[in-house]
């Protein structure tokens, strides 16, 4: 008996402009309204990246790249999981997913709201152990050794809005799942760090003088400069003595 072959000529790449393109339908669904920013009210997953970015984008409104909106949908959907995973286990008495919290700093100088929901919050049975876990998504856990800074200022401001036992940075291999995780405890000197970031946020805002360009100074960082949406900006503020 003939033995039949595959015809592999009859499958073909599609192109783009396709009745049906898979790649659109998800930017589409993706594609995320602006979340309008107010001077005054900051968020947590902001103050760790450099600062001259985050004042930017109180002025400058870009939309976020397909590209980008694909990755941040790839890391939700670990934290789906791993939410899943904690409801599921027996080892604890409350697991409660995206909890809200507010943080209202004032002094003599300025005054301003922090805004943020924390991953995962949860109880544990026995020892009722207070936890806060934040998870995060990566292309290689392998090369995490100890945690982002920007991750651990976003932590230290739950631990102190929500005065916890300690907290839990997780990543997770979005290859594999595998998991590698670091715990943080609330440090009163790192958080007066943070809170002084968002002091100096808040004061170049509302005088609308630019900050620094700290991570174009920082070598350990100057790379990211390339990924910045205000790199053009940034880079015409340098060059004019900014």
């Amino acid at each position: 008996m003939e033995e039949k072959k595959l015809d592999i000529a009859a499958f073909q790449l599609q192109d783009s402009d396709a009745e049906i393109n898979i790649g659109d339908i998800i930017d589409e669904y993706l594609n995320e309204e602006t979340r309008p920013k107010r001077i005054g009210s900051y968020y947590p997953s902001e103050i760790g990246m450099c600062i001259r970015r985050s004042y930017y984008s109180y002025f400058i409104s870009k939309p976020t790249e397909p590209k980008a909106l694909r990755i941040f949908a790839l890391g939700n959907n670990v934290h789906e999981f791993i939410a899943r995973a904690l409801k599921d286990s027996d080892r604890f008495e409350v697991v409660e997913e995206e909890k809200p919290i507010k943080i209202n700093y004032v002094d003599g100088e300025t005054s301003f709201s922090i805004y943020g929901r924390i991953d995962d919050y949860v109880v544990s049975k026995g020892n009722t152990k207070k936890v806060i876990i934040e998870a995060k998504s990566t292309s290689d856990v392998d090369k995490i050794t100890v945690p982002e800074d920007k991750h651990v200022m976003q932590i230290m401001l739950y631990l102190a809005a929500e005065k916890t036992d300690y907290g839990i940075i997780v990543y997770a291999d979005k290859k594999n799942l595998q998991i590698k995780q670091f715990k943080v405890e609330y440090n009163e000197s790192v958080y007066n760090k943070v809170i002084q970031r968002f002091k100096d946020l808040d004061y170049h805002l509302k005088k609308k003088k630019l900050p620094p360009a700290e991570y174009y100074f920082d070598n350990k960082k100057v790379w990211e400069c390339k990924y910045c949406p205000y790199y053009n900006e940034c880079m015409q503020a340098i060059a004019n003595g900014d």
